[in-house]
């Protein structure tokens, strides 16, 4: 039997061995205020039941002895149609009791996740790990080391990540629970919890359902009656629960095509307007001007951007109704997902806030480095596309560490924020995007795991991988806010050591990756 550490930015398969430098002790560096993660892998020579994985402290306490929070998470395994097995989907042990059998000439890997207050005292703090088997137990240690740099909460930290989300949150086939029920409500909560540990802190909110939901009806710019019940609540819910940094009102534009988007009505039926015409303008120069209002009387002036057509291939349309959208409702910051650079050209003219797709970027960067210059706010963001091997992606079939490695990259160009697709549409089984066997582009549409029994979100690797990344985006940006001459100086060399300034010259080097962690937290323990 083997046992040895690895670090959470490693993808571990069932066939891994141990390197020439492995060891069954490792340490981990973390800032305070924020989490970080090792792996414990086990490898047997016979068939084995592993029985249950304790974690201590060097106090001999288990878990929350010193205010430090200790999780455990079992590695799960999926096989996809290249007849691999990956690991991505994170089984949380309870008291770390688990019932695992391991075939011989195996390795299973588990995941020791930590949280460090801001309270604890910078220094080195020892967990033995023992995984207890029907063969015998196995040992490791990691020792994880507190530094003096603190990251910053979610809500306010000075880089956004926006996860777009299904309002579907559990099948309610399969679960009981009605949309806006309390139970619906209490699963929303937990998203909320779920959002908050990933620092997705500018959350989606799509308008349309919750206005309809709630009994809003609209048949013309003098006759239309809006209620904002269920709107309220879903924003007041992520702001007392410390989620949410900014909001952004989803587009119901067509995406690409822009044809056409879906309204109230006079009833309880959604209804569709043509855009660009007398009809369709009084809609939406009415609904984001009454959305404007609401939002001022509420106090949440300023905390709102909004999408307006996903993914626009032609910019009539869009530009449009920016006009509209500036003259209803002109706090309202205007952004959008931009897949061509024919129209990121026009558009990037004209909005403080982009969002090119991370390919469309690395093909003119020139034209988002003018945006920047010119005070505009940049954000990149990938979905499904771009697929090729080489580029940084969230995909289920690629190496964990480019969940880490996207954030950096952000950083990298100037990017304040990065935006994904995919939090919970885990699609059907003839998907492109899901978790089915022959997707193509394998997790795309999510980074969180249905658990029907227990009604509620499983984690990923690419979860806290992603987590993790804007843990440290958060440090960038302090340095980069904050720092003296020299900090600032190290911090750009590092990020140019690291991502070359794009989306691609990358390393997936695990051990490299982590002497540069070490290094950001250097420079971050140096802050005044």
């Amino acid at each position: 039997m083997l046992i040895w550490n690895e670090p959470s930015t490693k993808s571990i398969f069932m066939n891994a061995r141990p390197g020439k430098d492995a060891s069954a002790e490792s340490f981990l560096h973390a800032a305070r205020n924020g989490y970080c993660a090792a792996q414990v892998l086990v490898r047997f020579l016979e068939n084995v039941r592993i029985r249950s994985v304790e974690v201590l402290s060097g106090t001999g306490d288990t878990f929350e002895d010193n205010g430090i929070i200790v999780r455990l998470f079992r590695q799960d395994y999926k096989k996809y149609n290249d007849c691999t097995y990956y690991p991505d989907r994170l089984r949380e042990l309870k008291n770390g009791r688990t019932d695992i059998k391991v075939p011989a000439h195996s390795t299973r890997a588990f995941r020791v996740d930590f949280f460090v207050p801001e309270s604890i005292a910078p220094g080195k703090y020892t967990y033995p790990v023992t995984v207890k088997t029907d063969k015998g137990d196995l040992t490791s240690k990691i020792n994880l080391i507190v530094h003096k740099a603190v990251i910053r909460d979610p809500a306010d930290s000075t880089f956004g990540h926006e996860y777009f989300f299904n309002l579907d949150l559990l099948p309610k086939n399969k679960t009981g629970i009605l949309p806006y029920s309390e139970e619906w409500w209490e699963l929303l909560s937990h998203y909320a919890d779920v959002m908050k540990e990933m620092r997705n802190n500018t959350i989606c909110v799509q308008p349309l359902p919750l206005l309809h939901h709630g009994g809003s009806t609209y048949n013309s710019p003098d006759d239309f009656d809006f209620k904002f019940d269920l709107f309220d609540r879903f924003i007041e819910l992520f702001l007392k629960k410390g989620a949410a940094r900014d909001f952004t009102l989803s587009a119901f534009i067509q995406s690409v095509e822009g044809k056409s988007f879906s309204a109230l009505s006079g009833t309880s039926d959604i209804v569709s307007y043509e855009t660009n015409t007398p009809l369709g303008d009084d809609y939406l120069r009415t609904f984001y001007g009454g959305i404007s209002k609401h939002i001022s009387e509420k106090g949440w002036k300023g905390l709102f951007r909004v999408h307006i057509e996903d993914e626009p291939h032609t910019t009539e349309v869009w530009l449009h109704t920016k006009k509209i959208i500036d003259e209803a409702a002109p706090d309202l910051l205007a952004g959008e997902p931009l897949d061509m650079i024919e129209s990121a050209r026009v558009i990037c003219d004209h909005c403080g806030w982009a969002v090119p797709r991370i390919n469309v970027h690395d093909e003119d960067p020139a034209v988002f480095k003018r945006f920047v210059e010119r005070g505009g706010e940049l954000w990149l963001y990938s979905c499904c596309f771009p697929e090729e091997a080489y580029f940084l992606n969230k995909f289920v079939d690629l190496p964990v560490i480019r969940s880490r490695l996207m954030e950096w990259a952000c950083i990298g160009v100037g990017a304040k924020g990065f935006l994904h697709w995919g939090f919970n549409y885990w699609g059907r089984g003839d998907s492109l995007y899901g978790f089915n066997a022959d997707a193509r582009f394998k997790g795309d549409g999510a980074i969180v795991y249905k658990n029907l029994q227990a009604k509620k979100l499983d984690l990923s690797a690419r979860f806290m991988n992603t987590r993790d990344g804007l843990q440290d985006a958060d440090l960038f940006m302090q340095i980069i806010e904050r720092g003296n001459d020299k900090q600032k100086k190290d911090v750009r060399e590092l990020l140019d050591e690291v991502t070359k300034g794009d989306f691609e010259a990358h390393s997936d080097d695990t051990e490299e990756f982590e002497r540069n962690f070490e290094k950001l937290l250097a420079i971050a323990d140096s802050l005044e």
